[in-house]
């Protein structure tokens, strides 16, 4: 089902949105209309997953990760101000974690079903600082799934042989890395990460030549070392031998599923220790 969710904002920022029905609700005799689609995110039952696309790409692209997705969620699938068929300009990190934290809430007045997010690539940056923006409002998610993730957007920039390249000059920092940091274009996944209190699941391919998995495993490394697992819960990280999958096709990682299964199992459990340690 497609959504508009539009917002009192002084740029009339329209958001759009795809929610896709858990598999085990649908029928191939029942018509997609016929469906109660506002009854079904009412109940509690069904987990919802707030999914935050990459870079390149809009929620378009993710069809056959969402065909594996709905086996465990309620999906909502946004895509960001300027992408897609929403609206909006200045694409500053503040301005689109803004957005999704206003989905974030449109989803919480709707429903009182756990909801976790799935961040791949640009969207792990948007994820991680959303989650650590909740915190500060007593609002939380159960779980954060982080798939190609990365720790900066300059620290990816300086991975590049081209960067590398010129990386000797003394304007490298002054006229490129720096102005991306002071336009809010950083998406500091490395700061953020410390403020996530669910549990986390991070994967990604060893053969990702977008993201080197290095950085992953540097951001992996940053939430273990600066976590206390009694009340953030456990990390996780899954990184897959080179198989073809790159930077857009973990999908096809045949243990997968059975990751995500443990992962929900895990986060619900933690959820319910945090809520019996505060009754």
């Amino acid at each position: 089902m497609y959504i508009d969710v539009s917002y009192p904002h002084s740029e009339n920022v329209t958001l759009g949105v795809w929610q896709i029905l858990p598999m085990e609700i649908v029928s191939d005799i029942v018509k997609n209309e016929e469906y109660n689609f506002d009854g079904v995110l009412s109940n509690e039952k069904y987990n919802i997953l707030l999914y935050l696309h990459g870079n390149g790409s809009d929620r378009t692209n993710s069809i056959n990760l969402y065909e594996l997705l709905r086996e465990f969620f309620h999906i909502f699938a946004v895509d960001y101000r300027g992408y897609g068929d929403s609206t909006g300009f200045n694409l500053t990190d503040t301005n689109i974690v803004n957005d999704m934290a206003f989905i974030y809430k449109w989803l919480r007045e709707r429903s009182r079903a756990k909801i976790f997010v799935w961040g791949h690539s640009l969207g792990t940056g948007v994820a991680t600082h959303l989650i650590s923006d909740l915190k500060k409002s007593n609002e939380s998610v159960a779980g954060l799934v982080l798939e190609a993730p990365f720790t900066s957007v300059v620290d990816v920039m300086k991975t590049s042989p081209l960067i590398k390249f010129y990386s000797f000059l003394p304007w490298l920092h002054t006229t490129i890395l720096n102005p991306i940091i002071k336009r809010d274009i950083n998406f500091d996944s490395k700061t953020y990460i410390t403020n996530v209190d669910c549990p986390i699941m991070i994967l990604h391919a060893e053969d990702d030549e977008a993201i080197p998995f290095s950085i992953a495993t540097e951001l992996y490394y940053t939430a273990v070392n600066h976590r206390n697992f009694t009340y953030q819960g456990n990390v996780t990280y899954h990184l897959y031998s080179p198989n073809g999958y790159g930077h857009m096709c973990l999908y096809l990682e045949t243990d997968l599923p059975h990751q995500i299964d443990v992962f929900v199992d895990q986060c619900l459990e933690f959820a319910k220790d945090r809520l019996s340690e505060r009754s």
